[in-house]
């Protein structure tokens, strides 16, 4: 199954303090054969994560540092599939997705991005433990893997 996780699952996963460590490294367990996808925006949005992690103390200070030079190889050997999209799809999908949520529900634009993406780049499901984020993806009927439970389908 193919996956586009967004931040918080890509901090849960790394971070061994973050509180969703155990439930970002299950997924493994319950789909050994998950492809988990690698963009370019999540190399300007996940590496921030860590800066912003180690900033507000969640990480030692210089461990970004390292969690980024490991990420990086991890993709350069295929550990997480890098899939390119071309970016003024993204745009265009966020765009609509705007239009038809953001008058009814809390939405960010990171997170409407982040949803663009997932659709453009064809992930079958959504990785998040953003509240706001899986709440957004569900109402454009994006199936979200939720690891506390089996995976959802949009309502």
């Amino acid at each position: 199954m193919r996956f586009y996780a967004d931040t918080s699952w890509r901090l849960g996963y790394k971070c061994r303090r973050d509180m969703q460590h155990e439930a970002a490294l299950s997924l493994f367990e319950r789909e050994p054969e998950a492809d988990v996808l690698w963009t370019p925006w999540q190399r300007v949005e996940v590496f921030n994560g860590f800066c912003q992690a180690e900033r507000a103390g969640l990480l030692r200070r210089g461990e970004s540092r390292q969690i980024i030079r490991l990420l990086e190889q991890e993709v350069r050997i295929g550990y997480w599939p890098h899939v390119e999209f071309d970016w003024r799809d993204a745009v265009r999908t966020a765009g609509e997705l705007r239009a038809e949520h953001s008058l009814k529900m809390v939405v960010r634009a990171m997170d409407l991005f982040h949803l663009a993406i997932a659709i453009e780049v064809g992930a079958e499901a959504l990785l998040s433990f953003d509240t706001d984020q899986i709440a957004l993806a569900e109402a454009a009927g994006v199936t979200v893997f939720n690891l506390a439970q089996r995976p959802r389908k949009p309502r």
